[in-house]
């Protein structure tokens, strides 16, 4: 009886070791970028403007949903990417009122969601070189099992924030 315990876990033992150096299927492969799941056409499903001073003030009403006015329903934005999922340009469609950049370039901050929980951003730029970016937009909410893009545009003055504007996304069927 202990000679076969001995032999049963030296085979449990064996395996172990055996296992631990074989990979699933013999490749690598390259990890899921921000790139992956945000290239596409984006349509709004909701855009809330917040007054931040409001907010800092704790005054009401300090958010307003403007989707149904201003022609906010037409707004799309389609972020393209090329072959290998690196980020070429982007463009604005629709006839919602202009708070930042119709087309032009786009990068991200972090091609991988932070670990330091903060947003990664879209950076806008007018030319090719990407040497000025020209606006950001803070990823609030990734695509995951529901295909929704969430980023917010922050205007700043002084340094201080003074008006938020939520944008809530939907991929374009």
């Amino acid at each position: 009886m202990k000679r076969s315990l001995i032999i049963l876990f030296l085979v449990v033992l064996t395996q172990l070791f055996v296992g631990c150096y074989e990979t699933d299927d013999g490749t690598f492969t390259e990890p899921i970028t921000i790139y992956e799941k945000i290239g596409g056409t984006w349509e709004l499903s909701k855009i809330t403007e917040v007054d931040e001073i409001a907010v800092a003030s704790s005054l009401k009403p300090d958010a307003i949903n403007l989707t149904n006015y201003f022609d906010f329903k037409s707004f799309s934005i389609t972020l393209n990417v090329d072959e290998n999922f690196e980020p070429t340009t982007f463009e604005v469609g629709g006839n919602a009122p202009e708070l930042f950049l119709k087309n032009g370039y786009w990068e991200l901050s972090n091609p991988f969601p932070n670990t330091n929980a903060t947003s990664v951003k879209i950076r806008l730029f007018a030319d090719e070189s990407k040497s000025e970016p020209v606006d950001e937009l803070s990823i609030m909410a990734l695509p995951g099992r529901r295909a929704t893009l969430d980023f917010n545009l922050t205007r700043v003055a002084d340094g201080i924030p003074f008006v938020t504007y939520e944008y809530a996304l939907k991929l374009q069927d």
